[in-house]
Parts: C-alpha cells; sequence; structure tokens
C-alpha cells in the first residue's frame, strides 16, 4: 500500500500528493523503496518531504527508484535534489524526457505553435502577454536531471513488493502515466483523476514541436482513457491531488457526464452564431481574470470543439488567419 505524503505548493493547486512505496525482501533481493512524484523544488516542499518520509523511518537518501508521473513543476522539481541525494534511478514517459533535460527550451520551443493557435482562436494581445508572463519563470521551480530509464504503456515497475504496469493515459498532460498494481488492483492515478475536481486538459503541441502529427485532441484522449482506467475496477485509486477515490467508474461516469455538459453548452451556443475560440470562452468562463486561468479556458473550450467535430456537430472554417466554428447542419 502506497504511503501518502502531502507537500505544500506555492501555487494556487494547493498540496500535492506524493507516494511512498516500500516492500519486503525477497528472494531476489529487497524491494527498492520508491517514491511518486517529488513536489516542486521550493524549500517548504523540500521539508515536508524530509519529514514525510521520516515518519516511516526513512531518508531522502534512503531512495532507490523516483517514479514522475508527469512533467507539471508541482510534481517534479525536487527530482534533482532526490537524485543528487539517493542515487535514484529517475524513471518517467518519454514525453517528459525533454523537459527534465532542459524544461526553458523545451518550453520556448513550444512558443511558434502557440502564437499560431492565439492569431487562429482570435484572443487578443493583451490576454496572450498575460499567458506568456505566466508562463516565464516556471523553469525555476526544478532543475535539469537524467531519466535513467523511459517507461511507457505496457512496461512494469518492481515497487511495493509487487510488479506494477505502466498505462500512458495522456489528456492533462501528454506523458502523464497511471500504475497499476494487480496483485492489490490498486491505481496511482495521479493528476488523470482527482476526486472532487475535473482535470484540465492541457492544450500542447505535437512532440518535437509539431513534427510529429497534428495537435494531440487532449480532452478526446482524457476522456478515452479515463474509461480505460474505470475498466479496471481499481478497489483505490491514488490520485496527485486530494483524497483517495474508492469509486472509479462513479467518478469517471460523471466527469463523461459533466463534459457532455459543457460540450452540448458550446454547441448550443455555436447555434446562434459563428465564434472565434476567444469569442466562445467569454460566455462559457465569464469570470476569468488571470493569465493562467485564460490558458486553461482556452485548452478545455478546443478540447471540447475536438469532441464535437468528433461528432459532425461542429465545424472549423478560415477567416483570414483566424478561424471560426460553427455549429454543423446536421448537428
Amino acid at each position: 500500500m502506497p504511503h501518502l505524503i502531502q507537500l505544500p505548493t506555492p501555487f494556487p493547486v494547493g498540496p500535492v500528493n506524493v507516494y511512498l512505496l516500500e516492500g519486503p525482501s525477497t528472494s531476489s533481493g529487497q524491494a527498492p523503496l520508491t517514491l511518486i512524484d517529488c513536489g516542486p523544488k521550493h524549500a517548504d516542499s523540500l521539508a515536508a518531504l524530509e519529514a514525510g518520509l521520516a515518519k516511516h523511518g526513512h531518508r531522502i537518501e534512503d531512495i532507490r527508484q523516483l517514479i514522475i508521473t508527469h512533467h507539471h513543476v508541482d510534481h517534479v522539481g525536487l527530482a534533482k535534489t532526490v537524485v543528487e541525494r539517493s542515487g535514484a534511478s529517475l524513471l518517467t514517459h518519454p514525453f517528459n524526457v525533454p523537459y527534465f533535460a532542459n524544461y526553458e527550451a523545451e518550453r520556448l520551443s513550444h512558443q511558434p505553435f502557440y502564437a499560431q493557435m492565439w492569431a487562429e482562436g482570435g484572443v487578443p494581445e493583451d490576454i496572450i502577454e498575460q499567458m506568456r508572463h505566466a508562463s516565464e519563470g516556471i523553469a525555476r521551480w526544478l532543475d535539469p536531471v537524467s531519466v535513467a530509464r523511459a517507461i511507457d504503456e505496457g512496461d512494469t515497475v518492481t515497487m511495493g513488493g509487487g510488479t506494477w504496469t505502466v498505462y500512458h493515459t495522456p489528456g492533462h498532460a501528454g506523458g502523464l502515466i497511471c500504475l497499476h498494481g494487480p496483485e492489490t488492483n490498486e491505481l496511482i492515478a495521479n493528476d488523470h483523476l482527482l476526486r472532487d475536481i475535473s482535470s484540465n486538459p492541457v492544450m500542447e503541441p505535437p512532440p518535437l514541436g509539431g513534427a510529429a502529427g497534428p495537435r494531440p485532441k487532449r480532452l478526446v484522449e482524457y476522456i478515452h482513457h479515463m474509461k480505460r482506467m474505470a475498466a479496471l475496477k481499481p478497489v483505490i485509486a491514488y490520485p496527485g491531488h486530494g483524497e483517495p477515490i474508492y469509486d472509479v467508474p462513479a467518478l469517471v461516469r460523471k466527469r463523461a457526464a459533466f463534459h457532455r455538459r459543457r460540450a452540448n453548452k458550446i454547441h448550443e451556443v455555436l447555434c446562434s452564431r459563428p465564434l472565434t475560440l476567444w469569442e466562445l470562452t467569454r460566455p462559457i468562463f465569464p469570470k476569468l481574470s488571470h493569465g493562467m486561468d485564460y490558458f486553461l479556458a482556452l485548452s478545455e473550450i478546443l478540447g471540447h470543439l475536438d469532441i464535437l467535430v468528433e461528432e459532425g456537430r461542429v465545424a472549423a472554417s478560415e477567416d483570414g488567419t483566424v478561424v471560426r466554428w460553427r455549429a454543423s447542419n446536421g448537428g
């Protein structure tokens, strides 16, 4: 059973959950002491991590395996500290590796993609500037560190006295993974499943700066992979924030219904007249006031448009550099 260690963060999301997995000795040796995620590079987070480990009789120096579920800084920032102090092997999905190598360079490489998205979406320049400002300085919350092993769909990792299966579940982030312990039917769900709020489907460019294919449809992926995790029927899911989840299928049904209502509302708005991505954001999220909130809202609206396009209920058309979305005749 994973031990929860809750770490404070300096971000609006609040505390982040990390998990410690011990394991008994076996004929093949001692199971590696494993930490799942590690919190941001912040003094309070580090102090809480050290205190949490001490409650279970361990130090950072004892960790042998650090598994990072996705690249967002509230989950990864102390990775270098943990690896340097313990010699632990760092495992994560291949999508996340460039962020560990040089987070700022990876962030900057995405700017042309977002510039095109904002131009197509008709996003005002002052809003673009607020989003740009919100993204600056994120790299200060982590330091570069080498990944020892990339893990992907179907791979297994030994921890907690058992073997866990890796599931690649993009949606909230392109490199997000869940870990399932078939012996105990437990699921480490991180930010893929949260009990009290729906995870944001974050707009991201294709891998390799757009050279690897079309824009990922993150909300479409998110819903698909939520249903995959529900099909496992885990007895408990451990989230990246908040309380454990004891009925994953029920939660997934609730999340799917929420996104269905949101997509229907967007379709209803578009039945009146064609709108840009930015124009759609205003009636759906009328109280936005901060740069990151604008980015998350635009990401979510685009995700619902992707759903409606797949259903044939909405179509896009170019109007110069701007893309307008309209309800389809058959929608």
